[in-house]
């Protein structure tokens, strides 16, 4: 990737909040100013609607169709490829550019494809300061398919064990995709109820000696919002989450 874009990749196992640890964590960047691109990679676009966002296209749509129609494949090499991806990003009125990951590979011979896409994701990517990933649970798919490179990657657990082991494998999986690139790896304990819960938690990471960058507290405005479906570019400055958030986007440097 070109120098110059900061690759900030949040992943996790499901269900312990990754997709609003991402939302909230685009809200604070947008703080810092400069040009954020957000890549949804779950296949059901989870960030883009928790975002408030509804993408015309998704980079699987595209993908397949370059698999079904030879034509389509030709056509590219008369324009530059990140600039065909340019037209599948939803331009947000908040000031980013959000591009969809969409749907898995389905039929057809995808090698070729990807790679061809992944250089198109890289060029595109050397536009913007930061850009921000919302991964599925595991993140392989992100290196194998659209980043040659990960700078920071934020890993969120919940405080049970299982959650925690997760990201460990998570971590190791980035390693070994991040071509020896230097890996910033920072641990999340989301949905904290209480100082026992965050003692509890602690004594768990400790006992897997796994580091945890920060705690972000059991926010009821994240519950309520999210079954309401409203986004959560919306919750107040003073919001847990977002205070919580605030304060490690700071630590690492990303924006806030």
């Amino acid at each position: 990737m070109a120098s110059g874009a900061r690759v900030v990749v949040v992943g996790g196992k499901g269900g312990v909040g990754k997709t609003s640890v991402s939302a909230i964590l685009v809200r604070l960047m947008l703080r810092g100013g400069g040009r954020l691109l957000v890549i949804d990679a779950d296949p059901v676009i989870s960030v883009s609607y928790t975002l408030g966002e509804q993408p015309a296209h998704t980079l699987g749509d595209f993908r397949q169709g370059l698999i079904e129609s030879p034509q389509r494949q030709r056509d590219l090499e008369s324009r530059p490829l990140k600039s065909a991806i340019r037209d599948l990003l939803t331009g947000s009125r908040r000031g980013y550019d959000l591009l969809a990951m969409g749907r898995a590979e389905g039929k057809g011979c995808f090698c070729g494809v990807n790679e061809m896409l992944r250089f198109g994701i890289e060029s595109l990517c050397s536009e913007y300061d930061t850009v921000l990933v919302d991964c599925e649970a595991g993140i392989e798919q992100v290196n194998r398919r659209a980043l040659h490179r990960i700078d920071e990657l934020v890993l969120v657990a919940d405080t049970s064990l299982r959650s925690m082991e997760s990201v460990i494998k998570v971590r190791d999986i980035a390693a070994s995709y991040n071509d020896d690139n230097p890996l910033g790896a920072h641990v999340l304990i989301n949905k904290v109820g209480g100082e026992e819960d965050r003692r509890r938690a602690l004594a768990t990471a400790t006992g897997l000696r796994l580091e945890i960058a920060g705690f972000v507290p059991e926010d009821e405005r994240v519950r309520l919002y999210n079954a309401q479906g409203r986004t959560l570019m919306e919750l107040p400055d003073d919001a847990p989450s977002v205070v919580a958030l605030g304060a490690f986007v700071a630590r690492i440097g990303v924006a806030g």
